[in-house]
């Protein structure tokens, strides 16, 4: 019995090849994407699932004031929570920081961690060699991941004993851990034991300062009911340990749960760039919202194609066939085409994966674990089933006698039926344009608003505090070189010191600024335009900010504000030239300086966040308040080698620390890398819809010409033109397509307004681009349906009506 379904369906397939194929293509196109997309929100929500004990293990988060929550917590946080907190049943440490890794002549610059020696009792990540109980006992350990092993030594096994120099000192391998398939928020890197850190401080009591937030810190709670009773009372005791020794009023903690920290991009300082939870799943969504399309291109095609076999259900009918037995024809016969589209579909996505792992960022691969072919065989099922349950039923419920009369193809409930998927298609289709249209303009506005800062042509090099001033003095001696500066953190970067500042005659009224100390040329290093005053200069000798802890008043130093601190303040930049003002607060001793320049506000981290008042000082001696990162602006067009030769100055000045760079408009574009993904992924699926909706518009306008083929003739003889015959056929869809777009663009504008408002600088409601997707899906329509009529349009009529 189902060899003889299976073959009448293969020879209906056969004997109309155009409904078919375009049926087909469809389909590929539907499942192909929902599969791929499924498998990316997979793979985004699989973070961290590998680990044993992950449901007990969650991340403290630290939240300053109103400011946004942080991964970073200070170094004796963990301490306290194992000496204070019986609830929490043990903590360990991760601290991230660049280091430099000599490998015998070679200088390299890693993302290493710091860890503490129980770090692997959290994170139980399998090792190819060595003991995960003691590889990081030792001071001099070194955890090398499997691909790092290989870079280092060309293997990944056999390397224990093997030594590596990290930051000037020799450490011994212990342990190689294996390369995993399950993503992880954890970096796959060199592991050091987390006193080693402590090296790195500008002193040794830093480790105990608790306004020091230098480690992102995790801790094993097994009795989970209390969470939050915890979390409140260790922000009451991490409250208590650090009033008065910052500007920040309050601080809150938060106990975040391991498994969700890869989606939560609204935490700064993770150990890895954070994905989004919306971002999946409004690809989630998309994703059903294509397959919905190929499922309704299929219905409405086969509810077409069905009349033409009107005739063929009439007589096996009149013979005796039940309803039944037609309904389960039909289902096979849409069953097997699913099937078919399915596996075609495979072949689109293997052929895909590579480019959309670039894309995307990620590392995704078929498994074809009996999970997934169990999960491949019932969307097959259900996509066949919901596609073909209407044609079937359809057919099955029709009544011989009107079916040999000819009158199946004059239901009104059939045309009621394909009208309603069609505005359904461009529904679905107009919301995914005017959204498409929407987050590129928004996206475009940001890359050419004004940042306050110029991008192009800077070079930011991490570190190297000790050996800057030299450096500065020789590359600056460069023919492609402009200028050369230091400073604390840098556009792009959020900045991780504050003040907290009065006017001298309004000592009621504080303000919290962020605050960046810089050495000499930082503002014409980054383009910063200075709106009055002048700029910190070595002419001035009481230019350096100068702190006396035994005297807060007797301090010294001038400051240069931004003219967001400015108009806080109620001056206009040139009011605020010569002010003084009062610094401090808490522990800190009040003292006054001077406002020697205004300077133009800057975007530091991006355009999501609000410029911040900022106040900037002078670090004369970058190693005495330790200053991050070093900034170069070179001349338009510097060549790569230009780059090497200021490599070559580094390491002739430091033999072991690594030239670390990065190219300042990188890191803009990186700060911006969820939504520029967004963006990209977002305009092929809208291109993606379209084709799938063209595609079936074709078939059905095909179709329908078919149908009035001998009106058509009819009417070219009695003196129809070609554009008006055109016309006519096409013009029975703007209707259509324009209420799909009434439908659609009330949810769209609700949801866009809602995404905006995500941005703190944006556009406004651009509705010129609701205009734009209604023209444009008419527009599809149109090109579409006028394929198929002026073919139709321009036949000679004899041929039309001698077909009988």
């Amino acid at each position: 019995m189902l060899k003889l379904l299976l073959i009448v369906a293969w020879r209906n397939f056969s004997r109309d090849k155009v409904t078919s194929a375009i049926q087909l293509v469809g389909l590929i196109i539907g499942i192909a994407c929902f599969i791929l997309i499924q498998q990316y929100v997979d793979q985004q929500k699989s973070y961290n699932q590998q680990f044993t004990d992950a449901e007990s293990i969650y991340r403290v988060n630290l939240q300053r004031d109103d400011n946004r929550a942080q991964a970073l917590t200070t170094l004796a946080l963990a301490e306290g929570l194992d000496s204070n907190f019986s609830q929490v049943d043990s903590v360990t440490r991760v601290s991230r920081s660049n280091i430099s890794v000599k490998h015998q002549q070679n200088v390299f610059s890693e993302r290493g961690l710091y860890v503490d020696s129980n770090y692997f009792d959290f994170f139980d990540f399998e090792l190819i060699e060595g003991d995960i109980h003691t590889a990081l006992d030792a001071p001099d350990s070194l955890v090398l991941h499997e691909a790092l092993a290989i870079k280092y030594f060309a293997r990944s096994s056999g390397v224990i004993g093997s030594r590596l120099t990290i930051n000037g000192k020799e450490h011994q391998v212990t342990a190689v851990v294996k390369k995993t398939t399950t993503a992880s928020t954890m970096p796959a890197t060199l592991l050091i034991p987390i006193k080693n850190f402590y090296e790195q401080l500008p002193a040794v009591d830093w480790a105990e300062r608790w306004n020091y937030a230098a480690t992102v810190t995790f801790a094993k709670i097994t009795d989970t009911t209390n969470i939050q009773t915890v979390a409140s009372d260790v922000s009451r005791y991490y409250d208590n340990r650090t009033k008065g020794l910052s500007s920040y009023k309050k601080r809150q903690i938060t106990f975040e749960p391991l498994r969700e920290l890869y989606l939560n991009n609204n935490v700064a300082y993770s150990l890895i760039p954070p994905g989004s939870a919306a971002m999946v799943n409004v690809f989630s969504i998309i994703s059903y919202m294509i397959l919905v399309l190929a499922c309704v291109n299929f219905t409405n095609l086969s509810t077409a194609a069905a009349m033409r076999r009107g005739k063929d259900v009439g007589v096996r009918k009149a013979l005796g066939a039940s309803k039944g037995q037609l309904v389960t024809q039909y289902l096979v016969e849409t069953v097997l085409l699913t099937a078919i589209a399915t596996l075609l579909s495979l072949v689109v996505i293997t052929l895909c994966l590579p480019t959309f792992n670039q894309l995307m960022n990620v590392e995704i691969s078929l498994t074809y674990s009996m999970l997934f072919i169990t999960q491949i065989s019932g969307l097959t099922l259900l996509v066949g089933m919901v596609s073909g349950s209407y044609p079937a039923f359809f057919l099955s419920n029709l009544s011989p006698a009107h079916v040999l009369k000819g009158l199946v193809t004059t239901s009104k409930s059939g045309v009621l039926l394909r009208r309603s998927l069609i505005i359904i298609q461009f529904a679905i289709a107009a919301f995914l344009v005017v959204t498409s249209l929407v987050v590129n303009w928004q996206m475009q506005f940001i890359k050419d608003m004004p940042q306050g800062f110029d991008r192009e042509n800077v070079l930011i090099v991490s570190y190297g505090e000790k050996i800057y001033p030299a450096f500065k003095n020789q590359v600056e001696r460069h023919p492609d070189v402009i200028s050369a500066s230091m400073s604390h953190t840098v556009p792009t970067k959020s900045t991780r010191t504050s003040n907290t500042v009065r006017r001298l005659e309004d000592m009621t009224t504080e303000i919290w600024t962020g605050n960046n100390p810089v050495h000499y040329d930082f503002f014409s290093t980054f383009g910063i335009t200075i709106l009055a005053g002048r700029d910190f200069s070595t002419a001035y000798v009481n230019d350096t900010y100068q702190e006396n802890k035994d005297d807060w008043q007797s301090s010294t130093g001038k400051l240069i504000i931004n003219q967001t601190l400015a108009t806080t303040l109620g001056w206009s930049p040139e009011e605020a030239v010569g002010k003084m003002l009062t610094l401090g607060g808490g522990n800190e001793g009040l003292h006054n300086h001077q406002i020697i320049a205004v300077v133009e506000d800057t975007h530091y981290v991006n355009a999501k966040n609000v410029i911040p008042p900022m106040t900037y000082i002078l670090s004369a001696k970058p190693e005495q308040r330790p200053l991050r990162w070093v900034s170069i602006r070179l001349k338009a067009g510097a060549s790569l080698q230009t780059v090497k030769d200021l490599e070559q100055i580094w390491l002739g000045l430091d033999g072991k620390l690594a030239f670390k760079y990065n190219w300042l408009s990188d890191l803009f574009s990186a700060s911006y890398r969820n939504e520029n993904q967004q963006t990209n992924l977002l305009n092929i699926f809208t291109l993606i819809a379209i084709t799938v909706t063209a595609i079936g518009l074709f078939g059905l306008a095909a179709f329908n010409t078919q149908r009035r083929i001998k009106e058509i003739a009819i009417r070219k003889i009695l003196g129809a033109s070609t554009g008006q015959l055109c016309f006519m056929l096409v013009n029975q869809f703007s209707s259509l397509v324009l209420l799909a777009n009434l439908l659609a663009l009330p949810l769209a504008y609700l949801l866009i307004q809602d995404w905006l408002n995500g941005f703190i600088y944006r556009i406004a409601m651009p509705y010129s681009a609701f205009l734009l997707s209604a023209l444009f899906c008419l527009v599809i329509a149109y090109v579409t349906v006028m394929a198929v009529a002026f073919k139709a349009a321009t036949a000679k009529p004899v041929d039309s009506l001698t077909c009988e």
